[in-house]
């Protein structure tokens, strides 16, 4: 319903309920009435005036929605910032591209090109003018060499999950400056490039997250439900408007607004809560003690404990998703591959040299990567079991908690691994499912019609979830 809808429902409303208890009272004052019809008249009257502000109210919160959509439509021009920025790294003449796919592969004089080859890295080819090549200006051969494969190797390596691993025969180089044509049209090799995967994977809004000891999830109204320990005022969110994403660390909780700023409550004594000063803020992730905020532009900003270094982001670029947990933060970036800080102790990022991914989860040891064809893979600690998701397949989204993963399939069920000792992977039986959330010990997830379930550890109330209803359902 749009806002200027739900404002005529509040006008009728007014109008209505005026005119009802006038018309009653007019009745009840006529000569004609008993005494008894009088008084008749005059409850009718009476309840046309009381009626007047439930209806009003059912304006409101009609125009409410109506704004929080107008505002995620906001959020979502400003997300698309990023994809834009993202493609616009890749030539538009690309193999890769629509424009190219569709047949011809012909770029206009002065564009440039790039290929991809097996090695999964571009070579960039730069138009050559024809008054150029003919009066021979073209560059130096000597430079940059652009290795070449003469059997393509597509596939990821399923155990390393490295890109580009593969039997390939390596051919000679083609040096900077060799001259090749596309279409009609003449280019030059001027510069190599690593391939950038063609899908831009979108931002989705998290509206609900598990905390350390607490479940927080966002409602359609932008108000915020929580649940669970609370000594250190994370579950404090009651004042909270306008929110459309959240993120719950181990005993801080941050909350999104729609205009990109951020708010935070709970624990701050590594100041992990000093995000007032955020703006442009389009994703957050929430980790142990330190909380990373993704900027429209694809960079990012961190707040927080720094001991291990978690907290260094400021040089990252072309990010399109963040999570953080125990003292170590990992980026995706648009190319599929990921960037990571912090502590490396278990070697929970240390080793990744994956591509393809379209989303990332950092648990408390271990890291899982979602790759663009439903598989996952996983680097870290494996003391319960918890990487052990090379078997998942049609899988859409991920979440890891301390010791446990938990994976979305395709048809709306849940998958878990791991330590399951409060029975946080009992989620079997759980169905038509859209998003999921992993805490420290408990597994929270929400299905289309906006209800929370939840499984595991239930000691501090992090498990009662029964009164989160109309929970936020769009923007995942």
């Amino acid at each position: 319903m749009s806002g200027n809808q739900a404002k005529a429902i509040k006008f009728i409303a007014v109008l209505a309920g005026l005119l009802g208890a006038a018309a009653c009272a007019a009745m009840a004052f006529a000569g004609t009435e008993t005494v008894t019809a009088k008084i008749i008249w005059l409850l009718l009257a009476a309840v046309c005036l009381i009626l007047i502000y439930p209806l009003y109210q059912i304006g409101n919160l009609a125009e409410g929605f109506g704004v929080q959509e107008e505002k995620l439509k906001i959020l979502a021009n400003r997300q698309s910032k990023i994809a834009k920025s993202a493609s616009d790294t890749v030539s538009k003449y690309s193999p890769m591209s629509k424009n190219m796919a569709r047949g011809g592969g012909k770029a206009p004089t002065g564009a440039s090109v790039s290929i991809p080859n097996a090695a999964e890295r571009t070579i960039h080819y730069e138009a050559v003018s024809r008054d150029d090549l003919a009066a021979g200006k073209v560059k130096d051969p000597t430079g940059d060499l652009t290795r070449e494969f003469s059997q393509p190797e597509k596939k990821l390596n399923a155990e390393t999950g490295e890109v580009g691993v593969g039997d390939a025969k390596e051919q000679p180089s083609r040096p900077k400056g060799t001259i090749m044509s596309v279409g009609t049209e003449t280019f030059e090799i001027n510069r190599k490039y690593r391939a950038v995967t063609r899908f831009v994977p979108q931002i989705s809004l998290q509206t609900i997250s598990a905390g350390g000891l607490h479940t927080v999830a966002v409602r359609r109204n932008g108000y915020v439900a929580a649940t669970g320990y609370g000594t250190y005022g994370q579950c404090d969110v009651s004042s909270w408007r306008d929110i459309i994403s959240v993120s719950a660390g181990n005993h801080h909780t941050v909350g999104l607004k729609s205009n990109g700023t951020c708010v935070a409550c709970g624990y701050s004594g590594y100041g992990q809560c000093d995000v007032s000063g955020w703006n442009s803020i389009c994703a957050i992730a929430a980790g142990t003690s330190h909380t990373v905020g993704l900027l429209e532009n694809g960079t990012c900003v961190a707040v927080g404990d720094n001991t291990y270094g978690q907290c260094n982001v400021f040089d990252w670029t072309d990010i399109i998703s963040i999570s953080a947990n125990s003292n170590y933060t990992v980026g995706l970036r648009v190319d599929g591959t990921l960037v990571a800080v912090g502590a490396n102790t278990d070697g929970q990022w240390g080793a990744i040299k994956w591509g393809g991914i379209t989303a990332v989860a950092a648990g408390g040891l271990h890291t899982i990567g979602l790759r663009s064809d439903g598989t996952c893979v996983s680097v870290g600690n494996n003391a319960n079991n918890q990487c052990e998701v090379s078997r998942w397949n049609h899988i859409t989204a991920i979440a890891a908690g301390n010791f446990h993963t938990v994976g979305l399939k395709e048809d709306g069920r849940v998958v878990a691994v791991g330590h399951n000792g409060y029975g946080q992977c009992n989620v079997s039986d759980w169905t038509d499912i859209i998003a999921v959330a992993a805490g420290r010990n408990h597994t929270v997830a929400l299905d289309r019609s906006g209800r929370v379930f939840a499984a595991g550890d239930n000691t501090y109330g992090q498990c009662s979830v029964a009164d989160f209803t109309d929970i936020k359902t769009t923007g995942i």
